[in-house]
C-alpha cells in the first residue's frame, strides 16, 4: 500500500476483529507482545498525582492500568475502543481498582466534554482510525491546553515489517511516516516536541522459521516502534 493511503474506510471489520482478538486471548498476547516498548512511550508523559488520563485503544486495557498507578489514589484513568468484548476484558481485569473506567467509542466521537483530560496516551491504536485528521482533532479537543499525548505506533512507512498488514489481516490502516504523522499532529493543534524509537531488549524464539526471526530481530533492536511526544496548543 502507498503513504497515506487506506484500505477501505469501513471500520466495523476493525471492532470485528478486535472482539475476536479479545475473546480468543490475543489482547493478552498483545499486552506481552507491546509491554517492553509501551513502557518506554508511557515514560513520557509527565503525570502528576490526581490528573484525569485517558488511554485510546485499550484494548484489555493494561496500559490504561499502567496509567493509574501513576496517577495516583486521586487520579482518574478512562480507556476508550471501539471493541465491546475488548471493553469486557478491561473492565473484568480492572475490576479490583478503583476511579478506572472503560467506555466503548470511537475515536472520533469520545463521550467527554472540552478540555476534560490532563494527558492521553496511546499504543498501536490510532492508525486504525477510519479519518485520522478527525480522530486526533477529538483528541485535542478533549486534552486541557497544555496536555500532552503520547502516541506511540509499530505501523509507519519507516518500518518495512509492517507494510503487509493492512493486507494480512483485512482491516483498514493509515500509512503515515514519521514526518506524515508529525504533520497530522500539527493540523490537529497539536506541537510535537520530539519523537523518538522505543526498542525491546528481550530475545526473539528461536523456534521462529529463520525469516520471521530475523525480521522480528531486526525490528526489536534497530527499528522499534515510533512515539510521539505531541502538546496541546
Amino acid at each position: 500500500m502507498r503513504v497515506g493511503e487506506r484500505m477501505s474506510d469501513v471500520t466495523d471489520p476493525t471492532a470485528r476483529l478486535f472482539d475476536q482478538w479479545a475473546r480468543d486471548g490475543q489482547a493478552e498476547r498483545m499486552q506481552a507482545g507491546h509491554l517492553a516498548r509501551a513502557s518506554q512511550a508511557l515514560e513520557a508523559l509527565p503525570i502528576a498525582p490526581g490528573q484525569r488520563l485517558l488511554d485510546l485503544g485499550c484494548g484489555n486495557g493494561w496500559a490504561t492500568r499502567m496509567l493509574h498507578a501513576r496517577a495516583g489514589a486521586t487520579g482518574w484513568c478512562y480507556g476508550v475502543d471501539a471493541a465491546p468484548d475488548m471493553i469486557a476484558r478491561a473492565r473484568e481485569q480492572s475490576a479490583l481498582l478503583d476511579r478506572i473506567e472503560f467506555q466503548v467509542a470511537t475515536f472520533d466521537a469520545l463521550p467527554w466534554p472540552d478540555d476534560h483530560f490532563a494527558h492521553a496516551f496511546s499504543f498501536e491504536a490510532l492508525y486504525y482510525a477510519p479519518d485520522l485528521a478527525a480522530a486526533l482533532a477529538e483528541v485535542h479537543r478533549v486534552l486541557q491546553p497544555g496536555g500532552t499525548l503520547v502516541a506511540g505506533t509499530d505501523f509507519y512507512a519507516e518500518n518495512p515489517t509492517c507494510l503487509g498488514w493492512p493486507e494480512r489481516m483485512g482491516v483498514p490502516m493509515t500509512l503515515l511516516s514519521e514526518q506524515g504523522w508529525v504533520d497530522a499532529l500539527a493540523a490537529a493543534g497539536f506541537e510535537v516536541e520530539r519523537t523518538f524509537r522505543c526498542l525491546d531488549p528481550r530475545p526473539v524464539d528461536p523456534a521462529w522459521p529463520e525469516a520471521k526471526r530475523l525480521a522480528e530481530e531486526r525490528f526489536r533492536s534497530e527499528i522499534g516502534s515510533l512515539a510521539l511526544v505531541a502538546v496541546a496548543g
